[in-house]
């Protein structure tokens, strides 16, 4: 767990970024787990990738491909979330669902995306403490509302978050998107958005948004 977290580095390495830990400043209220990015390895891999980071940042490796296979991903379609987390529940658990107050990954619907909306406080909620205990989460959001002109449901890797001035509130969310159409010279896959452009990009989907 990276309990002082607070901001990011990115360095390139034989074609892969590995972001890095650097220590907090008094100006910065960020948290970021250090997570090795991934590119997914076919067009439709964005959750077979993303679970693959899931797990290799808590110290699991199995193959894209692998996951792929036991998760049932298929072209043209992609994933279906409750196979993902089911699966990144068996590799990392030991058993596909959780219950009661075991540990585990559990999928969650947003349906309000208001800025006071309970769904909006829960959110925030979990990822404070997932973050914290050194543990990122699953988002799926609709493609055409994060980057204009590209289409579809995609899934991504949330490492970290941003507090408000006085560390009372999450100001901003960040994940790593594995997709190799969106990766930036200088940061890679790493992204920075509102929580509300976030869950504002979640609701509108069909598979259930996040898993935390």
């Amino acid at each position: 767990t990276q309990e002082t977290i607070t901001s990011v580095t990115t360095q390139e390495t034989q074609n892969e970024t590995t972001t890095e830990a650097v220590p907090p400043t008094s100006q910065r209220r960020k948290k970021i787990l250090a997570v090795t990015p991934q590119i997914q390895e076919e067009w439709y891999f964005c959750a077979p990738a993303t679970v693959h980071m899931m797990l290799a940042s808590r110290g699991v490796s199995v193959s894209q491909h692998q996951l792929a296979k036991e998760m049932g991903t298929y072209n043209p379609y992609g994933t279906h979330n409750r196979d993902a987390i089911r699966i990144l529940n068996q590799n990392l658990f030991g058993y596909p669902e959780p219950s009661g107050n075991q540990a585990g990954y559990r999928l969650a619907t947003v349906t309000d995306a208001r800025p006071d909306s309970e769904d909006i406080r829960l959110f925030k909620e979990r990822v404070r403490k997932d973050i914290d205990d050194g543990y990122p989460l699953y988002y799926t959001f609709n493609v055409a509302q994060i980057y204009p002109g590209k289409s579809g449901e995609h899934n991504v890797i949330g490492v970290g978050y941003e507090l408000t001035a006085d560390g009372k509130d999450i100001s901003a969310i960040y994940y790593l998107d594995p997709d190799t159409h969106v990766q930036d010279p200088n940061y890679g896959g790493l992204k920075k958005l509102t929580t509300e452009e976030l869950l504002a990009a979640m609701v509108t989907c069909g598979e259930k948004n996040y898993a935390w």
